[in-house]
């Protein structure tokens, strides 16, 4: 069976390690350093980090120094996400060390840009679709930027290899994943697939991984001990 890539979410506002619940800001809770958060995944074996900057994501400000300090202090590979969705934004992340860059999916708004962004860094680039209902909305701005299957075609013809999706209702809440929704992305289109939101036990992993998904970011059973990671990383590769 084919692995599942394992990206232990790491979410740093205001310079700190955050989760939040269905992506809403003020339900954000603290779990310290997020230099130290990194460190305890790679102790455990993680071989991928999803960074992001929540506060560049909801335009609260930034925390690209520390973003970069982390990049440049970690062993593992980092996809890097959080408000990318314009030339500044990009080229910042760019001049970073992360093996992958993840457009927000504010950044669909223009299609015309990420268009060219695809064209001149496509094996550095995935998008973030985050999904509400069948709409795909920006977290942070709440801006709806139309019908998730339109824009998969769209962006399919435009040359994008590989998706996160999140469910919005799902993501933080440690009820499941939105195996449905996951199955009909990765159905539409000839990309990669790495599912986020919702994942709450072991056995979510293993469904995601017989379903041939790339990849999963899991961010808040791991904080709150629903799932432990080294259980989770020899369900995902082994």
């Amino acid at each position: 069976m084919k692995q599942l890539e394992l990206l232990p979410a790491v979410d740093v506002k205001a310079g700190m390690a955050v989760r939040l619940s269905k992506a809403k800001l003020d339900s954000a809770s603290e779990f310290g350093s997020p230099s130290d958060v990194v460190k305890d995944f790679l102790l455990a074996g993680a071989k991928w980090i999803h960074l992001v900057d929540l506060d560049a994501a909801f335009g609260t400000g930034n925390n690209s120094v520390l973003i970069k300090e982390i990049i440049n202090n970690t062993s593992a590979k980092v996809q890097l996400s959080g408000g990318i969705n314009n030339d500044a934004s990009l080229n910042n992340a760019l001049a970073t060390k992360a093996a992958r860059i993840n457009l927000g999916t504010a950044a669909l708004a223009d299609i015309e840009w990420v268009k060219k962004v695809l064209a001149a860094n496509s094996e550095r680039i995935s998008i973030s679709l985050d999904i509400k209902g069948q709409m795909l909305t920006a977290r942070g701005s709440g801006l709806v930027v139309g019908e998730i299957f339109e824009y998969l075609s769209i962006l399919d013809k435009a040359g994008c290899s590989r998706y996160v999706v999140t469910d919005i209702d799902s993501d933080g809440a440690l009820s499941g994943p939105n195996l449905d929704l996951l199955r009909k992305v990765s159905q539409s289109t000839q990309g990669s697939v790495i599912a986020s939101g919702g994942v709450a036990k072991l056995s979510d992993l293993t469904d995601l991984r017989q379903m041939g998904i790339e990849g999963v970011v899991l961010g808040k059973a791991l904080y709150v001990g629903a799932i432990d990671i080294s259980k989770a990383l020899d369900i995902c590769y082994k």
